[in-house]
């Protein structure tokens, strides 16, 4: 009893994998401090079959307690940059501060976009591997892991 139920166990986890394909994820940090804001950019790819699948960048500045008072403007100044994905099927931007820390994050599913706007997207050649992603993220000063 006990084996039959082991091999449907090993059933589901050879499904499971077989249906989701091999995956990895490269993250990319930079940091850079300046006039009293100090602004952390994690860029994650993630790759299912050595393709990139998914890009999703995280911007975390946090204000000096002289530009506190900014938060919301720098917020929607940050947000700005993403303002062209915002519409794209596949793309979703979220943002929201806290005293003076203040968040973006742009996700980007590649299989949820139109090839139209997939060429729309300049943040990197989407038909480089982890390898040649990672050389360029790093030739761009982000330390990757």
């Amino acid at each position: 009893m006990m084996v039959i139920m082991m091999k449907k166990i090993l059933f589901l986890f050879l499904i499971l994998f077989l249906m989701t394909g091999c995956s990895k994820k490269l993250t990319c940090v930079k940091s850079d401090k300046q006039d009293g804001i100090k602004t952390n950019e994690t860029f994650i790819t993630t790759y299912r079959d050595d393709t990139v699948s998914s890009i999703q960048i995280d911007l975390e500045s946090t204000l000096s307690k002289k530009y506190e008072s900014y938060a919301e403007t720098i917020e929607k100044n940050l947000k700005k940059q993403f303002e062209k994905y915002q519409n794209m099927k596949g793309a979703s931007v979220i943002s929201s501060h806290q005293d003076e820390v203040i968040h973006v994050q742009l996700f980007i599913e590649l299989d949820k976009m139109s090839a139209k706007n997939k060429k729309k997207l300049n943040f990197l050649n989407l038909k480089d591997n982890y390898d040649d992603v990672k050389k360029t993220l790093e030739k761009k000063k982000y330390q990757c892991n």
